[in-house]
């Protein structure tokens, strides 16, 4: 692994990068470069001078690595990314054995729980359609009383 740092040089400015990061080696630096630069057109492409801008790509110490140009990252050809692997169907897939003995218990009863409920629920609806249609309960007003 090595830590490089990319700075920017635009026209006489040079924006040095003052953290770094981390790569396996030079061509995941190069890849890693094409990005920043993209994103930087995407944040920013209404900049015409962008495109005389360069990357350079130092390692620790100073010493320079490569430099990329905007006008070489944006219009040069990378390769596809590699396809990725095809999903597992919904079906294939499984609890472990141990988790399903383990479970079994309250799954029972929770299904033994839902039934109960389910019977007591099902008469629900014949019990608030007759309390409807019965005479509302006087309120229950307080008095005082005067004169005491």
């Amino acid at each position: 692994m090595i830590r490089v740092f990319f700075n920017i040089r635009l026209d006489d400015a040079y924006l040095p990068e003052r953290t770094g990061q981390w790569v396996e080696d030079e061509a995941e630096a190069r890849d890693l470069a094409r990005i920043i630069v993209r994103r930087l057109v995407a944040d920013h492409g209404g900049e015409p001078r962008l495109l005389n801008a360069e990357l350079a790509v130092t390692v620790d110490g100073g010493a320079s690595l490569f430099d990329v140009s905007f006008f070489e990252a944006l219009y040069v050809p990378v390769s596809a990314p590699a396809p990725a692997a095809p999903l597992r169907r919904a079906e294939a897939i499984r609890p472990p054995a141990r988790l399903v003995q383990l479970v079994a218990p309250w799954r029972a009863q929770a299904l033994t729980l839902a039934s109960v409920w389910r019977r007591r629920l099902a008469g629900l609806p014949a019990l608030l359609s007759g309390r409807q249609r019965s005479a509302p309960r006087p309120r229950f007003r307080l008095g005082f009383v005067q004169g005491g």
